[in-house]
């Protein structure tokens, strides 16, 4: 679990900022989503879960790209501030969201087929997004790079993945139990309560990239 723990002593640092990114991101996409949920009526196709969907697939991935940008920065001993890893993380734009569309994609077939084959892909593209950002792969290479990243390496990244699930979902759930009204405001609470541990899982997924990329 060591890069569990230096995860946690590097969130202890910039976990404020880092967090902050993600913040910035729920409130934008909680905000938008909700606008354009007002805008359809109820006889349309697209429901506000599919909305909510949509507008996260297209907004979290700059978050994404832009924390793990910095993080690699830190780690390398460089001072890259927060808007030039958010400049360096738009540059990258399309292949961060054509990449995060196409695990979701796949995620969301494998759940279709039942939970655990859902799991298991998501397990095998947990390093697509660093992949794209720090290797400058195409989505399909990173896909690729992914699958043979995490080839026998499950005594390491099973547990890690594991407690990273247990977090994020167990925070949904608590949140969702804890607020429970569909306004605006208790739609944007909940988001930005989980922000926390977003930030702290891109952290620990980045730890487990630079571990296996040592290896690739």
């Amino acid at each position: 679990m060591s890069p569990v723990r230096q995860s946690l002593y590097f969130f202890s640092r910039y976990g404020v900022s880092i967090t902050a990114v993600f913040c910035l991101t729920a409130l934008f996409s909680t905000v938008l989503s909700y606008l354009l949920t007002g805008q359809i009526h109820s006889d349309e196709a697209l429901s506000s879960g599919s909305i909510e969907l949509l507008i996260s697939s297209l907004i979290e991935p700059l978050a994404t790209g832009t924390v793990i940008c910095f993080v690699a920065s830190r780690d390398r001993g460089n001072t890259l501030s927060l808007m030039d890893s958010f400049a360096q993380a738009r540059s990258l734009y399309l292949p961060l969201v054509s990449s995060y569309m196409l695990v979701l994609l796949a995620t969301l077939v494998g759940m279709g087929l039942y939970i655990l084959p859902g799991l298991f892909l998501l397990y095998k593209l947990m390093f697509v997004e660093y992949r794209v950002v720090l290797n400058g792969e195409q989505p399909l290479d990173a896909i690729k790079g992914s699958f043979a990243q995490t080839k026998g390496e499950i005594r390491l990244l099973l547990p890690v993945f594991v407690l990273l699930l247990v977090l994020l979902f167990g925070f949904q759930a608590v949140t969702s139990f804890l607020i429970q009204g569909s306004d605006l405001a208790s739609q944007i609470l909940k988001a930005v309560l989980n922000t926390p541990v977003q930030a702290f899982s891109v952290i620990v997924g980045f730890r487990l990239f630079s571990l296996m990329d040592k290896s690739v």
